[in-house]
């Protein structure tokens, strides 16, 4: 049975899951074209390729021998390459393609998320027929965060395929040889972009998986430090010190712009709350057996875009993975398999529905004013809140208490009277 014949027969078991997925499909279909109006009245970006820019660039000042890293009148490394030296050989090849470059970059990253994500839902056990694994392409590319990204020419998608193929290959092999494959996808896009470092955590789980991230940074730093030399990493290591002052801002919320995502920054303490959430994740994948690999996998990802000092909203589209490997864990337990298709919804609508709700609807409905500086108005939150508890929930399915803890379900010993 195929994937679409098997969720049109769960309609009468599960209406409102269909429903939402309904839902969710078709507004994936239409946003192009919401994109494409928005495009025409000057309130969504254009195709301006910023950060391809910004890559080409450094490809460029390497080739003539000169600084990959620019430092602005300010100080700071605004609007110029940001990551590691190494990295920038991944897009060396796409230069020599001229104007077509940055269209060429994205084929390339989209065509590895959709056929990662192929993988990833057959390695669960589903069938996709030739027309369902087509007309997932339209909803990836109609996935908003997405498409903000491809505008900018970003690596987000780029990304995200790389952990959609370390969670395929951790789901479909129980060999060495697959595990750690795994790793090395993973630890590939911790080290290209440290923000994402939080989405490692089932690398906690398996040695295996462990061992390959550590060979693959062995291997990455060696192999930068010997092609681009000491004196370029230490100006890297300027650019992340950079990076780092610039996570602890406290602008609103609410204060809006396409890719713009700020979930608990303008809480006290936000730094302190996204060290403790990282090691209850910390925590949970290396002293308790509590959940599955998979289920592990899916709360560091999700868990990432809230975890991160700066996230943005195209961080989302690593979010994908961790929506398939929730939806499928929750199908197989019979229990909400709703949860993650409405996070995925909301964090499709966070960036527009953002600006709808903080600067359209105060005027209509005054007092949803007193809500305008908290973070109650951000769809994304809502939905990244949304898969990281259904995540945790998977985990407190499994869980169990500690041999110290006593057994409350233990019969007492019947109270003896006497006649």
């Amino acid at each position: 049975m195929s994937t679409v014949a098997r969720l049109w027969s769960l309609r009468r078991q599960r209406p409102v899951f269909v429903a939402v997925v309904a839902v969710t499909a078709l507004s994936l279909l239409a946003y192009p074209l919401v994109d494409w109006w928005l495009r025409s009245t000057e309130v969504a970006p254009q195709f301006v390729y910023w950060d391809f820019g910004a890559f080409s660039g450094a490809v460029d000042r390497w080739a003539a021998g000169d600084t990959l890293y620019v430092k602005n009148d300010d100080g700071g490394y605004h609007g110029s390459y940001l990551y590691p030296p190494l990295v920038v050989l991944l897009f060396a090849p796409f230069t020599e393609l001229g104007t077509e470059a940055a269209t060429a970059w994205n084929v390339l990253s989209v065509a590895l998320l959709w056929l990662s994500l192929q993988a990833l839902v057959t390695s669960l056990g589903y069938r996709l027929r030739w027309w369902e694994a087509s007309l997932m392409l339209p909803l990836i590319v109609g996935f908003q965060p997405l498409l903000i990204s491809l505008k900018l020419g970003q690596m987000a998608p780029f990304m995200a395929g790389l952990l959609t193929l370390s969670a395929a290959v951790m789901v479909r092999s129980d060999g060495r040889l697959g595990q750690g494959v795994s790793g090395v996808a993973t630890a590939v896009v911790g080290l290209v972009k440290f923000a994402y470092a939080p989405v490692g955590a089932h690398l906690i789980r398996s040695r295996t998986r462990f061992l390959g991230a550590v060979a693959t940074g062995v291997v990455f730093v060696g192999a930068s430090v010997l092609i681009f030399g000491v004196e370029t990493h230490r100006t890297y290591l300027d650019v992340l010190a950079w990076g780092v002052s610039q996570g602890g801002g406290t602008r609103p919320p609410t204060l809006w712009l396409p890719p713009y995502y700020r979930p608990i920054h303008w809480l006290p303490g936000a730094q302190a709350l996204r060290v403790l959430g990282s090691l209850a994740i910390i925590a949970v994948a290396g002293l308790t057996d509590w959940g599955s690999d998979r289920t592990l996998f899916a709360l560091g990802v999700s868990a990432f875009t809230l975890l991160t000092p700066l996230p943005y909203t195209y961080y989302f589209v690593a979010l994908l993975p961790a929506v398939v490997l929730l939806l499928a864990e929750e199908l197989e337990a019979d229990s909400y398999p709703a949860l993650p298709v409405l996070g995925l919804l909301c964090i499709h609508l966070h960036a527009y529905g953002l600006n709808v709700l903080a600067n359209y609807l105060p005027s209509v409905v005054p007092p949803v004013q007193v809500l305008e500086p908290y973070f109650v108005l951000q769809p994304g939150l809502w939905g990244n809140l949304l898969l990281v508890g259904t995540a945790t929930l998977q985990i407190a399915r499994d869980a169990t208490l500690p041999e110290w803890v006593p057994d409350s379900t233990e019969d007492a010993d019947p109270a003896s009277t006497d006649d």
